[in-house]
């Protein structure tokens, strides 16, 4: 009597409970032979994931995503605006599967040989729609996608069904799927940079819109109310950016708004001063607003990209937990390998330079790397540098704040009184500055008396 054909929905259950199995583990959870396996998997074709060979051998089952299939190639495109396919993205029951083109990223074959997350990898969580760009990109896609209009409600699947989507123009470098793809070379061809000289007549009206929760384009992140432009400089050549702005009301919320734009301005100055890679920036004042333009370090040109990613990101990705400061961040980085010995120095430095302005918010997502196939991940310039200690509170609050920078400690030693006397001249630039209100300019002369007193003491 012929032997019935095995079931394939006993393995089918399995995986789809439990992600990832070794061949072995299967073997004896189902009670059959390797030869019934093999069959098994041969006949339910490329709904299989096989990952691994040999005894090592280990199975997965392929899940679609809604009705986008369950594999789509992933594009970085190069900073001449050229794209080539990078690998595939494979949906898993628990999981994801990167799986290279030519070659493993070194950091893939350190950490992620066989290429499986148990969410959407790092290199794509990172570049979701957040901050306030973010936010307004779901409240425009929410009805089209059927995902909820709070990003912070998405799953993974609503995360890469906006990426299949409507993510052609993402923060760094990377295109998930064709359809993507064609709509970020339609977009480049497209693209129509504002004239220099036509700004203080175009942002007024760009902010408003951005207000209005239209278009946002790339989801950069962070909370202050920006929109993304192209500008069109003298010289002919396209300079990409991000806008920042001040309300156009006149209040004293609007006003330390306009301060800190300035601020951040001028740190970057002084930090390009100091060899502190940092974008350049410019202000503008129109329409009643004050609008800080920041150079675009992803962007190059008119098409081209440049690929990069957060410190943390990094720091989930590739270390057991995360630390409590940029300056732990760059001494755990650097003892695993991950950065250089002198970018963890930049980076320690920069961290004392930032509480030395009142940064009180160098989180995780404010600092970047360059996102490279190669180890260790180097610095991306600096950003988001401006005593936010001094910002709004939620209901508008502008009451007293108490800056109170931490003392050199041993691990930032070396880089702290370098930092103070950076620190130092920005406070002198801000207590003089024609663009910074006299109400701030009475804080930057306190604040730099206060770093002057460290500095003497601590050297």
């Amino acid at each position: 009597m012929p032997r019935p054909p095995p079931d394939p929905n006993r393995l089918i259950l399995l995986l789809q409970a439990r992600g990832v199995v070794p061949s072995r583990a299967i073997i004896d959870e189902l009670a059959i032979s390797p030869a019934t396996l093999g069959r098994i998997v041969a006949g339910l074709g490329p709904s299989i994931e096989r990952v691994g060979a040999a005894r090592s051998t280990r199975y997965a089952l392929r899940r679609p995503v809604r009705n986008f299939g369950s594999e789509w190639p992933v594009y970085r495109i190069g900073d001449r605006g050229r794209p080539q396919v990078w690998g595939t993205l494979r949906s898993l029951h628990r999981g994801f599967r990167f799986v290279p083109g030519r070659r493993s990223p070194a950091w893939m074959e350190r950490e992620y040989p066989d290429g499986i997350f148990p969410a959407l990898p790092f290199f794509l969580q990172d570049v979701q729609p957040q901050g306030y760009l973010g936010r307004s990109i779901a409240r425009e896609i929410a009805p089209r996608l059927g995902v909820p209009p709070d990003i912070r409600l998405w799953s993974d699947d609503d995360t890469l069904s906006y990426f299949l989507l409507d993510g052609y123009d993402l923060p760094g470098d990377l295109v998930v799927g064709d359809h993507a793809m064609e709509r970020a070379i339609r977009a480049a061809e497209l693209l129509e940079p504002a004239p220099s000289s036509d700004r203080p007549r175009i942002y007024p009206d760009r902010a408003t819109a951005a207000q209005r929760g239209e278009s946002a384009g790339s989801s950069a992140g962070g909370e202050q109310p920006k929109f993304l432009a192209a500008v069109r400089r003298k010289g002919g050549g396209v300079q990409p950016v991000l806008v920042k702005f001040s309300a156009a009301e006149r209040s004293p919320v609007s006003a330390r708004w306009a301060d800190l734009l300035a601020c951040e301005h001028l740190a970057a100055e002084v930090l390009r001063k100091h060899k502190i890679p940092c974008p350049a920036s410019r202000l503008i004042d129109a329409g009643g607003r004050r609008f800080l333009e920041v150079d675009r370090f992803d962007r190059v040109g008119v098409a081209g990209r440049k690929g990069v990613t957060s410190l943390g990101a990094i720091e989930d990705a590739f270390l057991d937990g995360s630390s409590a400061d940029w300056a732990a961040s760059a001494t755990a980085l650097e003892q695993a390998h991950l950065v250089t010995e002198n970018d963890a120095r930049l980076l320690r430095w920069t961290w004392c330079f930032g509480d030395l302005i009142a940064n009180s918010d160098m989180h995780r997502a404010n600092v970047s790397f360059w996102f490279a196939d190669q180890l260790p991940f180097r610095l991306a310039p600096f950003y988001d540098m401006l005593p936010m200690l001094y910002a709004p509170g939620a209901q508008g609050d502008l009451g007293e704040r108490q800056f109170a920078p931490r003392p050199p400690t041993a691990g930032v030693a070396a880089s702290w009184s370098s930092a103070a006397r950076a620190a130092k001249e920005f406070w002198e630039r801000a207590s003089t500055a024609a663009g910074v209100s006299a109400a701030f300019r009475a804080i930057a002369r306190k604040n730099g008396s206060i770093v002057a007193r460290m500095s003497a003491q601590f050297g």
